[in-house]
């Protein structure tokens, strides 16, 4: 069986696989569920904002802040520039940034550094150094904020497997911080990562997502995944876990079984913040 070597890993690309706190965000309104207060916060940077829902949604949520969106890929940011300005979103803006590399951007230029669901999209070895990064552009008295789940814990055989698919591609390319393939293991990391970039003061909030058949967020938390697990594809296919007929088979039943009435699934995600000195 052929694996995926990191190098290749990083020309296929692996897209953001979650984004169960949005509808949450979009519903409520409350930017960071876990502060009641944010009067402190003037200004976020969001990075890997991909196309920049969660900025736009925090910036109509909380239009008193600044919000800047940094992505890699040059068309999801004109694409994000393009429904800011149809939605007239003017404190919200978006820049073409390597979101993982030396940021062009000063120090301590901003109240909060807003990471999301970045697991997998960089190496392991590298959250280190980046975490360093995003430190350095955060004000003394701001905080750096990781939100990561494991994956989507379903009552349902295909999105279990196809979830375990991405859970072994990732070991195997070291982009998950799993001791055996078989789950992401990024959550009990990450006060760690956090203590060793020199967060002090570091903090948890755990979220669950019911996205089942019956609840409200099941469409729209189903759509995401469905649209996710599709651009995986490349991905798994490289990484020699399936076959092209194999995948499309899961897939199908995966899109079967989210339709399904009694179709059930769960999702934890953990916030975890730490303030700069």
């Amino acid at each position: 069986m052929t694996t995926v070597s990191e190098s290749q890993a990083e020309k296929i690309g692996v897209p953001r696989l979650f984004n169960f706190d949005l509808p949450g965000l979009k519903k409520t309104g409350r930017v960071l569920p876990e502060r009641n207060d944010i009067s402190s916060v003037k200004s976020i940077l969001d990075v890997a904002c991909g196309d920049g829902a969660w900025a736009m949604a925090a910036a109509q949520a909380a239009p008193q802040i600044q919000i800047l969106g940094i992505e890699r890929d040059a068309r999801l940011v004109e694409d994000a520039r393009a429904q800011a300005d149809a939605q007239k979103i003017h404190n919200v803006s978006f820049r073409v940034m390597e979101p993982f590399e030396p940021l062009d951007l000063p120090d301590d230029s901003f109240d909060l550094v807003n990471a999301r669901f970045l697991i997998g999209m960089l190496p392991a070895s590298n959250w280190p150094q980046v975490l360093r990064e995003y430190m350095r552009v955060t004000r003394s008295g701001g905080y750096v904020r990781l939100t990561e789940n494991d994956l989507p814990i379903p009552g349902c055989p295909a999105m279990g497997q196809l979830g375990g698919l991405i859970a072994q591609a990732l070991y195997e390319t070291k982009r998950s911080f799993s001791p055996n393939g078989r789950l992401l293991s990024i959550t009990p990391v990450l006060q760690r990562l956090l203590q060793e970039a020199g967060c002090q003061d570091i903090r948890r909030s755990v979220y669950v997502s019911n996205f089942s058949a019956d609840m409200e967020t099941h469409e729209a938390v189903c759509k995401d995944l469905a649209i996710t697990y599709q651009r995986a594809r490349p991905f798994l296919l490289a990484s020699g876990a399936v076959t092209e007929a194999d995948f499309d088979r899961l897939y199908q039943e995966m899109l079967t079984e989210m339709q399904g009435e009694r179709f059930c699934a769960l999702a934890f995600y953990l916030t975890t913040w730490g303030s700069k000195p």
